[in-house]
């Protein structure tokens, strides 16, 4: 068995987008996605029930990942792969056209009320990008206690003209997952939903590419002694860049030792994505300096995270130090 196929948490940063998942799995195999594993009890049920078929999880709670892996892990399973991170962004951009065979959406926050109806996320926009990712016959399928969120999926489905709506017996494990239990211990009635896609043309969704280079910018000039520094925050791109703050380290490393750097800590905020990344200052000469993003983290390059290192050079050169933009990378 190769690393990858014995590894149950999947380092998705490092991968290259869309993941090829018949190498991650060592294997061609039907692909299924969970968004919101909570525990992983139905996860687990389905890989030990269908091992050769392959699964991948999505969370964004640390202890849900962490409980979910747990139980993967002491079964001992090789065709789950766990990732923390949104759905939107996965889907799009973890997952080729024509992949996936299955979508689970088990007990989702229903958003109840009116004002919050955007945050849901079986909505239109969802249903479309789905589709595009999911398999001729292939389908979402949703359990949920909450009937006006059913009748809201049911609505948003309907409006892409993608999907046949069915109602088949639900699997027995969807109704023994931990929410499903507290509800039917509060005596609520549970529902089980197929949208099936019915391979009608999708719109197309671009997979993000992978630079070779970190962005970055050379400057000329002085950096001064001391900063002073205030929370920046810039309209970027299709998000936000928060600049929290600036620190004076003072290091080595390989390409110039013991050399004073400043390193900025930002937050890169997306409708889909949201990362903490650092953009450093450093000399590469005796009047040149480089901004760039620091590859601690394995920061995902997006347009906005781009505009992180945008963030930091403009903000050098509001300085009154005479600084100058010799190239921008970015």
């Amino acid at each position: 068995m190769s690393d990858s196929a014995s590894r149950v948490l999947l380092p998705w940063r490092q991968e290259s987008f869309p993941i090829d998942w018949s190498a991650e799995f060592a294997r061609e195999a039907a692909l299924h996605l969970e968004i919101g594993f909570g525990d992983g009890r139905f996860t687990l049920r389905r890989a030990l029930e269908h091992p050769k078929d392959a699964f991948v999880g999505l969370e964004i709670s640390s202890a849900s990942l962490q409980r979910g892996w747990k139980k993967l892990k002491r079964n001992g399973l090789s065709n789950v792969r766990l990732i923390k991170l949104g759905a939107q962004f996965a889907v799009q951009h973890l997952f080729a056209p024509d992949s996936l065979s299955s979508i689970v959406v088990n007990f989702p926050d229903p958003w109840p009320k009116e004002k919050h109806e955007k945050n849901r996320l079986l909505q239109d926009s969802f249903f479309k990008l789905a589709a595009s990712r999911l398999k001729a016959g292939g389908s979402i399928n949703l359990a949920t206690d909450h009937p006006d969120y059913l009748a809201f999926a049911r609505e948003q489905s309907q409006l892409s003209g993608l999907y046949d709506l069915l109602e088949p017996p639900p699997p027995q494990a969807v109704f023994e997952t931990k929410y499903a239990l507290k509800w039917k211990g509060q005596g609520k009635p549970l529902y089980y939903q197929l949208f099936r896609y019915n391979g009608a043309p999708t719109p197309e969704y671009p997979i993000l590419e992978r630079p070779a280079t970190m962005p970055h910018a050379l400057i000329q000039g002085q950096l001064p002694e001391t900063i002073e520094f205030s929370k920046q925050v810039l309209a970027y791109a299709n998000g936000h860049v928060i600049l929290h703050e600036v620190l004076k380290s003072i290091g080595s490393d390989d390409e110039a030792p013991s050399q004073d750097k400043w390193l900025f800590r930002a937050t890169i905020d997306e409708e889909d994505l949201k990362q903490q990344i650092l953009v450093v200052v450093k000399r590469r000469s005796a009047d040149e300096l480089i901004v760039r993003l620091e590859p601690f983290g394995d920061p995902v390059i997006t347009k906005t995270t781009r505009g992180a290192v945008h963030a930091v050079t403009e903000w050098l050169l509001s300085l009154p130090a005479g600084i100058r933009v010799l190239e921008r990378n970015y």
